[in-house]
């Protein structure tokens, strides 16, 4: 099953989105450890290099 969900806010920084990502990726973990989810995120207005800084602490420990 593939399945996408936007968020969509004007009004986050980036650290608030890094929390955001991280408070998913830590519901993800507890609620299905077993399963393989990828978090992907755009926002025009960041680079590239400051969307990786923000995904980089979210990254599942292999």
């Amino acid at each position: 099953m593939k399945l996408k969900l936007t968020f969509e806010s004007q009004q986050l920084t980036k650290e608030e989105l890094q929390l955001l990502i991280q408070s998913i990726r830590d519901c993800e973990q507890e609620s299905f450890p077993d399963k393989e989810i990828s978090i992907w995120i755009e926002a025009p207005e960041l680079s590239t290099q400051e969307c990786e800084q923000i995904l980089l602490p979210a990254a599942p420990i292999i």
